[in-house]
């Protein structure tokens, strides 16, 4: 009994140096981390501390967290796909104000 009484304890430990392991790990490349603050749960920046928000509970900390980490991602890819699409429609809106105008013009000089 004692014998698996020390193993229960010797994997228990092994397993805490994992989740230390694993929490640092996290820590390193997430832009957030999650900490206690009195009755509920603190988004964090990892860079400079600044609150993101604040949850009621770990999980919905955590999932919150998560979805800052995707619309960080999200923005920082496609914005020189967007910067290019609306420079086609821009330029695609100019002709047809210049189309339209010479449409006028035209229409003017034809009943002059």
């Amino acid at each position: 009994m004692q014998t698996a009484i020390e193993q229960s304890k010797a994997g228990l430990e092994t397993l805490r140096q994992e989740v230390i392991t694993a929490t640092e790990a996290f820590h390193a490349k997430s832009r957030f981390t999650v900490t206690k603050a009195g009755n509920g749960w603190m988004v964090v920046s990892s860079r400079d501390n600044r609150v993101y928000g604040r949850n009621t509970s770990y999980p919905q900390a955590v999932r919150y967290a998560e979805s800052l980490e995707r619309a960080i991602e999200a923005k920082a890819l496609p914005v020189v796909a967007l910067v290019r699409a609306r420079q086609v429609g821009e330029s695609a809106t100019r002709w047809c104000s210049l189309m339209a105008l010479l449409f006028i013009v035209a229409a003017a000089v034809a009943q002059s």
